[in-house]
């Protein structure tokens, strides 16, 4: 092995001083002929100049001219040819006119053109230009003496340069040996954990086939929290109870919603209890909860509470569809959506954020509970938590919020008219999250716009009133438990029920949304056929789409546009065995249906315009075989920077996906394999518990930070010296 590695290491060497003697060969043939190029349209450019004050005798004047030229990198000087006397030297310490009685000039003279030579000098390069001067009828009479011009360049500058490039080409060189070598022997290893998978899939039964090991990294969030209670603040609540009519029965069925949030936070609260406050929005909620307005979850094996807040049609119209995704939502997102502010839904939506904070179980404050907060909806909540328990005397319990979508450009956020009010509610949390470094910095400038308030660059925090904020990057995960996987018959099975005959199927999995890229996959499809038509009958791209805010214009258009190009593209490629090139499923649809529909996806697409992270893409790929799969992934997502392996794309490029698409569907089963297991890694170790523990710890360890707050005392006090500080008053 040692002998190997020495021999592959001398062949890298070889090979690098090659290659770097090519190249700085290459380029210093250039950077000659640049310099050609330069002193021919550099005599051209001053010879009217020269001329001019020549007839004038204004000889100084062409002093000054070369000392100025002197200055540009490698111009020595340049010399003016007579005929009959002797020539000029600019400047005379150069004594460049015995340049003019050279015996070859009157050659180059009479051939009435440019020319250059090179000549060594005192160990010097240097390059000489001759230009001959097209003197007018009138300069001919006057000036019959003049006939040329020759530059004079010192190339030594050259070599530096020449020794710079062989230097990094020799670098680069090595360092892409390095790399290959590094690459091979990580594919080598790749290679080994797939044979080492198969021969272990062979000798096990497919209907008991589990995805991956046991999560293991569950306990450590409960460590975390010690004997710390977790409540969960959020819109979305994770068990709807809707009444059904089943054989005209009315019936009660539990459904959990398609979230990203719900789906990365549910399993942290099975694992450690406590509450998660929503919004209860099922027909059924309010006949099963208690005089609390709580229930216990999950159904079969509760842990948690879940404990909903009413919210009256106005309520909802104006927090929920009107200020936060009328407003918020196509304020965060760059999909071309232009936001709506009004004083109504402002107003609503700061009576929401209220009822909320009031809904909190006065136990939460006694009993040393840690608050999360969830997204764009409850901007307000943590000052009002943090002024509730301030109020009432109560000890201020540790805030954090998480922020699920993207934070805009302070530009952008300037738009909305109450940027302020929403800065100061999110800054009474202890630790405030985003999915990457980037909207961290985004808040940050903001914070430093719009208020008056101390930003730490260093530490990521903001300070304001004497409390200080810490502003961290959380990338979400999702929750790793074992997923079975499919027999072949039972996705056969899958593909009949869901009337798709294409052999090769695309998936996608979303809500009906305009930040969702979902037309633009569709249209990327067709223009995919268009260009590969033998995959016409082959290959079909699977929508699930979940309904979504049918409330607001803006939805109910989408979805009116995504029927209609379905209807088009369908009728266009439609045969008469049934095959369609789109299958729309526009239902909702519980986990234990989609993790299944994952499965038959042969490539998942997820084309978000814009997002936060699109947890959908961590989905397939931990519901996916370690042996198949592709993922065709927006770079406008946050799941971009992590899950690398995938075809990374353009989702404003049809063209772009088109081919990713080709790409995917035409990759070999090892390359297939090697992504497809390296992402599966990712997704493990960055799963939701690593998440979640990470932004309890970072709530725990600033929330200790923060000096003890128990009365109501103590507010104006800490107002007063923290306006003094600031000079407000």
């Amino acid at each position: 092995m040692r002998k190997f590695f020495t021999v592959w290491l001398f062949a890298l060497i070889l090979t690098g001083f090659v290659v770097a003697s090519f190249q700085s060969g290459i380029e210093q043939n250039r950077l000659e002929t640049e310099a050609r190029t330069k002193a021919a349209t550099l005599a051209s450019s001053i010879e009217d100049s020269v001329l001019a004050n020549y007839h004038a005798n204004r000889l100084g004047r062409i002093a000054k001219l070369a000392d100025r030229l002197r200055l540009q990198s490698g111009f020595y000087g340049f010399a003016l040819c007579r005929r009959g006397i002797s020539g000029l030297s600019f400047p005379k310490t150069a004594r460049l006119e015995a340049l003019c009685q050279d015996p070859g000039l009157k050659a180059k003279n009479n051939s009435g053109s440019d020319l250059s030579w090179k000549q060594k000098l005192n160990a010097k390069n240097y390059q000489f230009s001759y230009h001959p001067f097209e003197l007018s009828s009138d300069l001919q009479r006057s000036l019959p003496e003049l006939t040329s011009i020759i530059l004079v360049q010192d190339l030594t500058y050259l070599r530096q340069r020449w020794v710079e490039l062989f230097l990094k080409s020799l670098a680069m060189t090595l360092i892409g040996g390095f790399a290959v070598f590094l690459i091979a022997a990580t594919q080598m290893n790749q290679w080994l954990r797939l044979y080492i998978a198969k021969v272990r899939n062979r000798f096990r039964a497919p209907s008991l086939q589990v995805n991956a090991a046991p999560q293991r990294a569950a306990p450590t969030i409960r460590q975390t929290m010690g004997e710390r209670n977790l409540v969960v603040i959020a819109n979305r609540e994770p068990y709807i109870h809707q009444f059904v009519d089943r054989n005209k029965d009315e019936q009660i069925e539990v459904m959990r919603p398609a979230s990203g949030l719900v789906t990365a936070l549910e399993p942290i609260l099975r694992q450690t209890g406590g509450i998660w406050v929503a919004h209860g929005s099922g027909s059924a909620d309010q006949v099963v909860v208690d005089s609390n307005d709580e229930v216990r979850v999950p159904p079969n094996r509760p842990k948690y509470s879940l404990k909903r807040v009413w919210l009256s049609k106005e309520e909802e119209q104006g927090y929920y569809y009107g200020f936060s995704n009328e407003g918020l939502w196509p304020l965060c997102h760059l999909a071309h959506t232009r936001p709506t502010f009004r004083l109504s839904d402002w107003e609503q939506y700061k009576s929401v954020n209220q009822k909320f904070c009031d809904a909190i179980p006065a136990s939460v404050f006694q009993d040393d509970s840690l608050i999360l907060v969830q997204d764009y909806h409850f901007a307000l909540l943590p000052k009002l938590i943090k002024e509730r328990a301030l109020a009432k005397g109560w000890k201020v319990p540790t805030v954090g919020i998480f922020w699920h979508i993207p934070w805009p450009n302070p530009e952008a956020f300037g738009i909305c008219p109450w940027n302020r009010e929403l800065l100061q509610g999110m800054l009474g949390a202890d630790v405030i999250g985003f999915h990457t470094q980037y909207h961290c910095n985004n808040f940050l400038e903001s914070c430093n716009r719009y208020l008056e308030a101390r930003i730490d660059q260093e530490n990521f925090s903001v300070t304001r009133e004497n409390h200080e904020s810490l502003v961290k990057p959380f990338p979400i995960g999702i929750d790793t438990s074992p997923v079975r996987v499919l027999s072949d018959q039972e996705k056969e099975d899958l593909k009949t029920k869901y009337g798709i005959k294409a052999k090769i199927v695309a998936v996608g999995v979303d809500r009906i949304d305009y930040t969702k890229g979902i037309v633009e996959r569709i249209e990327a499809v067709e223009r995919f056929l268009e260009k590969n038509p033998a995959y016409v009958g082959k290959f079909s791209l699977v929508q699930m789409g979940s309904p979504s805010r049918t409330h607001i214009p803006a939805y109910r258009d989408l979805a009116t546009q995504l029927e209609s190009v379905v209807k088009r593209i369908n009728d266009k490629y439609a045969n008469a065995d049934g095959y369609q090139p789109i299958v729309f499923i526009p239902t909702h649809h519980d986990w234990d249906d989609i993790q299944y529909f994952y499965q038959l996806g042969d490539v998942c697409m997820v084309t978000s315009l814009h997002d936060g992270m699109n947890l959908v893409a961590k989905e397939y790929v931990w519901c996916q075989r370690p042996d198949r799969g592709s993922l065709i992934l927006s770079k406008f997502t946050g799941a971009s920077r992590e899950l690398t392996e995938a075809f990374i794309i353009n989702p404003y490029s049809i063209e772009e996906m088109a081919d990713a698409i080709l790409g995917a569907v035409s990759l070999s089963a090892t390359e297939k394999a090697s992504r497809m297991i390296a992402m599966k890694q990712k997704v493990q170790t960055h799963n939701a518990y690593e998440w979640a523990s990470a932004l309890v710890r970072s709530m725990i360890n600033q929330g200790d930070k923060v000096a003890p707050q128990t009365s109501k005392r103590d507010l104006p006090g800490k107002w007063k010296s923290a306006r003094l500080a600031s000079g407000r008053i």
